[in-house]
């Protein structure tokens, strides 16, 4: 069997560009395009020459994640071992999900190409199906990399300034739709702030005589939210009027709050 480098490093960069791409988007990652472009070569690479290396099975997985760890790390620079070992996990499971489609649509583009191109070789029908794939994902991915990526920096991600007995807290935070909460007596909006904010630590709602109380539920659980109305809160530049509660998380994805998305 012939085996074409170039095609294969092109094959693997461009399937690691996308499954790192959507793995980001689902843990809420910020991601830059020079970690992204560097981690998907390093997956490239690994792709291309793990073909040519006559492994065990065993060290052969040990190799995988060695080698998957390393790619998250450059691509999100996770510092922390549990978010690192979580984005190792999702790339991985993107990975397998993405590659399973692929490889059927790699399999009836092949049966297609050989039903209508029967005056040419298998070889040249195999080849043609590859460069159709790697083209099409490759403008895929610069199509939904360019806009999503401008509409994560745009409107996902926001500068939150909270002043809050006096002093000033700078916050970047993320802006959800699905925060619908609000303070049922004022109508006003709620923000939430992790327990790693440097803000959340200094609220002591035990001492705060003017507490808000905010119902919300989810799947499993309803509850209580405790929340305070600063001096001052600004999303991206403009004075909002709004509810600040702490809540018992470290963080959300690489963000210390989120943002309803009617303050935005």
């Amino acid at each position: 069997m012939v085996v074409y480098a170039d095609v294969l490093f092109a094959i693997n960069f461009s399937m690691d560009f996308v499954s790192i791409f959507i793995c980001g988007i689902l843990l809420h990652k910020k991601m830059k395009k020079l970690r992204l472009f560097l981690a998907s070569v390093v997956g490239g690479v690994y792709g291309t020459f793990i073909i040519f290396m006559n492994l065990n099975p065993l060290l052969d997985c040990f190799v995988l994640i060695l080698v998957a760890t390393f790619i998250c790390y450059i691509a999100y620079y996770d510092k922390k071992i549990k978010r690192l070992i979580i984005s190792l996990i999702i790339y991985l499971l993107t990975s397998c999900i993405l590659g399973g489609i692929m490889n059927a649509l790699y399999s009836l583009l092949n049966r297609v190409l050989t039903k209508y191109m029967v005056d040419q070789t298998f070889e040249s029908v195999y080849s043609g199906a590859r460069f159709f794939i790697i083209v099409s994902i490759t403008i895929m991915v610069a199509m939904l990399f360019s806009k999503v990526l401008v509409r994560k920096k745009n409107v996902s991600e926001v500068n939150l300034e909270i002043v809050y007995k006096g002093e000033k807290h700078n916050v970047i935070a993320l802006t959800d739709s699905g925060n619908m909460l609000v303070e049922p007596i004022t109508g006003k909006s709620v923000i939430l702030i992790s327990e790693r904010c440097n803000l959340s630590k200094k609220i002591d709602l035990k001492s705060e005589k003017n507490l808000r109380y905010i119902p919300y539920s989810d799947i499993t659980i309803d509850g209580i939210l405790k929340g305070i109305i600063p001096e001052k809160i600004i999303v991206n530049d403009n004075s909002v009027d709004a509810i600040i509660a702490p809540v018992n998380k470290e963080s959300f994805g690489e963000y210390d709050a989120i943002v309803p998305i009617s303050l935005v």
